[in-house]
């Protein structure tokens, strides 16, 4: 039996930042993950957008956690000697002079000074790009290459003896008075990192995840070359070569098969401003672990003090994770308490 200190079922996003969290800390920890190729983690953007263009204001606890994200990737960057975040601007094409003026109004709001530009552009070539109402900047905005980046962590896993393939089944685990049984390992402790799978989890089901399918195409153009983001309705983001453009939310239909009518629905809202032909080089379903009051789900089972849960960061998971994963890492070695409204007390 190998005695470790915490077993982290799921290597998405959440289980990776806190598995080299808890590494770092000098804990022992396997993390299972059945290394299934289409999941939200995998297919995402991984935009850090700091804005909610919606309301036009900050994301919530942007000042904090963006740059602790930044931090910690460029600390991936050392560590696995790779690329993996790249700061890059997100122009927002204005639909009306109605928003175009609501923009300027909130850039002149000293809370926004750092996050978004007063000056609306025409920073496009015209032919390909309509923008008759102009368009302005957020700033500090980046992306973070989510696949990438967990494939190499995974192989940094590996390498540490911390990583199991495999489909993980409840009926497999073993409680003792202090520690929790899976195969052949023995933990003080296991924590639930399993995105939308969540719902199917006998110990925390009850949580009210509304889940949202989500669909990104990746694609080409036949004359426009883009270096920065565009934002209308649909985000395109060059990628490595290509770019991507999405997304879609679905509440409906929680499943991970594509869809033509999500795919038509991304190509009639990018041809309402792209003048180019559109090449799809690849179409991509997946689920995020959304939240009905859209703040993550941290905290300890109520019956079982050492089952716990790291889910729910929903859209903008790549800014929230690393400052989540220091608040839980804190609440788990050192007693400290967790923030009010990510706390899963909050449902109970």
């Amino acid at each position: 039996m190998n005695e470790i200190d915490y077993i982290i079922v799921g290597q998405g996003l959440a289980g990776s930042v806190l598995a080299y969290q808890l590494m770092e800390e000098g804990k022992k920890i396997v993390v299972i993950d059945e290394n299934h190729p289409q999941t939200s983690s995998k297919i995402a953007a991984g935009l850090c957008n700091p804005i909610v263009f919606k309301r036009l204001t900050k994301s919530w606890m942007v000042d904090s956690v963006l740059p602790i994200a930044v931090n910690f990737y460029r600390k991936q960057e050392q560590l696995l000697n790779n690329n993996f975040y790249q700061e890059m601007p997100i122009y927002k094409l204005f639909v009306d002079e109605k928003e175009s003026t609501f923009w300027k109004q909130k850039s002149n709001e000293p809370e926004l000074f750092d996050w978004i530009s007063d000056k609306n552009e025409k920073p496009f070539d015209e032919q390909y790009i309509a923008m008759p109402y102009g368009a302005s900047k957020v700033l500090q905005s980046g992306f973070l290459r989510t696949k990438k980046w967990l494939q190499a962590f995974q192989e940094y896993l590996i390498k540490n003896n911390a990583f199991v393939e495999s489909t993980f089944d409840y009926a497999d685990l073993k409680m003792e008075t202090s520690a929790v049984c899976w195969n052949n390992f023995k933990a003080k402790g296991i924590i639930f990192c399993e995105g939308y799978k969540n719902i199917n989890n006998p110990y925390f089901n009850h949580l009210p995840f509304k889940l949202t399918k989500g669909e990104v195409l990746s694609v080409d153009f036949e004359n426009t070359s883009l270096n920065v983001v565009i934002n209308k309705g649909i985000f395109v983001l060059p990628y490595d070569g290509t770019y991507k453009l999405g997304a879609t939310y679905n509440w409906d239909e929680i499943n991970e098969n594509i869809s033509e009518k999500a795919k038509d629905k991304l190509l009639n809202k990018a041809q309402k401003f792209i003048k180019d032909n559109i090449i799809v080089k690849k179409h991509e379903a997946g689920v995020r672990p959304t939240v009905s009051d859209r703040r993550p789900l941290l905290g300890v089972h109520h019956q079982h003090n050492n089952f716990f849960i790291f889910n729910g960061l929903g859209t903008k998971g790549v800014m929230l994770a690393p400052w989540l994963t220091q608040k839980f890492v804190r609440y788990l070695l050192h007693d400290e308490p967790l923030p009010e409204e990510v706390n899963i007390n909050r449902f109970n």
